[in-house]
């Protein structure tokens, strides 16, 4: 029964990792939109576009990354987790 709750609150962990990463990718994402309309509107600097899309594009492939990896590896082999060895 102790195994089920730890492998309960492994899963509500991950499940919080998701949740942090995504809400901070919609915050980078924002934060993007607001440099770019900024750079467009006064500066018309083609490196700060260049070098914001290319931050902001970085960052969606490691949140997307750090999601698929535990969806598909961790989550999926949480019931092959063995919480007793010592």
């Amino acid at each position: 029964m102790d195994n089920k709750l730890k492998r309960a609150e492994l899963l509500e962990k991950y499940n919080n990792w998701i949740n942090k990463n995504k809400k901070r990718l919609i915050i980078s994402f924002i934060i993007y939109v607001i440099i770019i309309s900024l750079n467009l509107l006064l500066l018309k600097n083609n490196k700060i576009t260049i070098l914001s899309s290319l931050l902001f594009f970085t960052y969606a492939i490691y949140v997307f990354s750090l999601i698929w990896f535990i969806n598909n590896k961790l989550i999926l082999n949480i019931d092959s987790v063995d919480f007793d060895v010592k």
